[in-house]
């Protein structure tokens, strides 16, 4: 059971990312579960946080880890204009380790994606 599958919560989506390594710990499947939160994420929870409406791509423990993108990151990614943060941990916030930041890298790459510029946002 994936961390996830605690809350309620809409599959949104699969994110398929090319990785020449699992990106679930013994499951060869590259296919990354998007979902959209339909609670608020108790401040207990490890695999990762949120609030009512946050884009989560992965589902945490038991599944993928975790990249979570708030409304306001949603906003400031579809509006060039937008500035209503302080951190933009707020925005978009990883919930993975180093070794699984090199394994969905390594997909990413092939997917375009440049080690100059953030992978974080723009997985987002």
């Amino acid at each position: 059971m994936a961390a996830i599958d605690q809350y309620k919560h809409e599959l949104l989506d699969f994110f398929h990312c090319p990785s020449d390594f699992d990106l679930i710990f013994g499951n060869p499947i590259k296919k990354i579960a998007v979902y959209q939160l339909l609670e608020s994420i108790p401040k207990n929870e490890k695999s990762f946080d949120g609030e009512v409406g946050d884009v989560l791509v992965g589902g945490g423990s038991g599944e993928s880890q975790t990249l979570r993108i708030s409304t306001k990151g949603i906003r400031f990614i579809l509006d060039e204009n937008f500035n209503d943060f302080e951190l933009r941990e707020g925005l978009i916030k990883a919930f993975w380790t180093p070794t699984f930041s090199f394994k969905i890298g390594n997909g990413l790459q092939k997917l375009g994606w440049n080690p100059n510029e953030s992978m974080e946002f723009w997985l987002a």
